[in-house]
Formats: structure tokens, sequence, C-alpha cells
């Protein structure tokens, strides 16, 4: 029996982001410019950007962690996580107090993006067939 090299489920998961962030962005403006006019084109595209930034940053940082010792895994999973928090309260404290923001297509727009970037991701990882458990395959 021969062992075949299994390349990382990052790559895919990166291009399934990048995607989804692209195609969904360019939804979600469209939409918020025909429901709130240039305001919520804007408000749109700032909470889809947003929640672009937000997801690459942590698929980026989580990438780099799960890389490393196996054993500050948990630990940096949470330092991500606190890392993502901490980008999304600037991120809002700064938009906030922009004149031309629809708090709610903002919103709207940030929630839609989130999902459809998280499909990106698990569209990523399943093209790449990555094993959960790769001893589990023999049993």
């Amino acid at each position: 029996m021969s062992t075949t090299s299994r390349r990382s489920p990052v790559q895919g998961m990166r291009r399934g982001v990048l995607v989804a962030g692209l195609v969904g962005t360019a939804l979600l403006t469209i939409g918020g410019a025909v429901t709130a006019g240039e305001d919520g084109a804007l408000s749109a595209l700032a909470g889809s950007l947003l929640a672009f930034f937000v997801v690459v940053t942590g698929l980026v940082a989580i990438s780099l962690i799960v890389a490393g010792d196996v054993g500050t895994s948990m630990a940096g999973a949470g330092v991500v996580y606190l890392g993502q928090l901490i980008i999304l309260f600037a991120a809002v404290a700064v938009l906030r107090e922009m004149p031309w923001l629809d708090g709610r297509t903002a919103a709207l727009s940030a929630i839609v993006s989130t999902v459809v970037l998280q499909a990106g991701v698990v569209a990523g990882y399943v093209r790449g067939r990555h094993l959960i458990h790769p001893s589990g395959a023999s049993a």
C-alpha cells in the first residue's frame, strides 16, 4: 500500500474565501445601492469588506499557528479569535462616526458576507479532500 502526499487544504480555503468575498461583496454592494442609494452601497461595501478582512486575517493567522507547535494550537486559536474581535471592535468604533454609514445595512451586509465567506472556506476545505484524522482511514 502506498501513501500519497496530500496538499494542504489552506490554498483551497483561501481561494474559496477570495471568490466568495469578491462575488459576495459585489452583490451586497449592488443590493445596498438598490435598497438605500449611495449611502446604502457604501454601507454594504464597508460591512462586506470588514467581514472579508476579519475572516482572511483569521484564516492566515490560524494557518500559521497550526503549522507550528501542536501544544500551542488551542492557545493560538484563542489569540486569533481575540485578535479578530479587537479588529472588529476597532473598525466599528471608527465606522460609526462616518456620516454616510447606515448601520442596519452595514450590519446586515457583514452578517451575510460572513456566512458566504465561511461557505467559501468550507467549500475550499472539502475540495482539498483533506482527512480530518489521517490514522482513522486504516481503522
